[in-house]
């Protein structure tokens, strides 16, 4: 019978047909992480130096125009009647710290002679954290430090060296012409002939283009470097304890 008969269904593909799954693949490998090693900013570290060095230059100045402002006080000197040039008080402010900085040495014991080195390993710290990276380490960090305050110290104290010869070159001269003993150091005498034909001898405090200021004895002289005129006599003298009481 026709409904009996074994019918056979034929099929092709056209194309081939390729099946995947997710789960099939490889299995996916994070890529490693590469370390991000930040350099140093070099445009941000010179404009952290020459703000370290302007920051130095005005502590220098400031220091020394307070120092001389409190010395010539005491011989009734105002600054307002010096001439006081930035390379004067500078130099005053160098000197000052110098002086100030090597007396800790012997003023405090056991640490006094790392003292005058702590200031610029501390200096040489902050210049080095603020160029480091969030990922430094801190032994770096102080190693550089250290070194860096060595390296500031020394060019800190290298001005002194010439100032040191300098002396040493005057007092050599001194005494070869003059024959003074000059190990204990040079007394100065200073004498001035005033408009009246006076003479005045003594310590010359400062003098600059408009007056110079003369110690004699107990009496501070100014006198005007153009007609050497005696323009003020200051007398000094201890101050009674009535005045110490009526001072606030």
């Amino acid at each position: 019978m026709f409904w009996k008969r074994e019918k056979k269904v034929r099929v092709e593909f056209a194309s081939p047909i390729t099946v995947s799954y997710a789960n099939c693949a490889a299995p996916h490998v994070p890529p490693t992480p590469v370390p991000n090693s930040k350099g140093v900013d070099k445009d941000f570290a010179l404009k952290l130096l020459f703000g370290f060095a302007i920051f130095l230059q005005a502590a220098l100045i400031v220091y020394g125009y307070l120092e001389l402002t409190a010395y010539y006080e005491q011989f009734g000197i105002e600054t307002s009647e010096l001439e006081l040039g930035t390379p004067t008080i500078l130099a005053s402010g160098y000197l000052y710290a110098f002086t100030s900085l090597m007396s800790l040495v012997d003023r405090i014991p056991f640490i006094g002679p790392l003292m005058p080195w702590f200031p610029f390993v501390a200096v040489a710290l902050t210049y080095a954290y603020l160029l480091a990276n969030s990922e430094a380490n801190t032994t770096p960090i102080i190693e550089k430090g250290i070194v860096g305050g060595v390296f500031l110290f020394l060019l800190f104290i290298a001005p002194v060296l010439g100032v040191q010869h300098g002396i040493d070159r005057g007092r050599q001269d001194i005494k070869s012409t003059t024959g003074i003993d000059v190990s204990n150091g040079i007394g100065k005498e200073h004498s001035v002939v005033t408009k009246d034909g006076g003479r005045i001898t003594g310590h010359l405090l400062v003098a600059d283009t408009k007056s110079m200021f003369l110690l004699s004895k107990d009496i501070v002289y100014k006198i005007d470097n153009r007609t050497s005129r005696v323009m003020r006599q200051t007398l000094l003298k201890a101050k009674a304890m009535k005045d110490l009481k009526s001072e606030p």
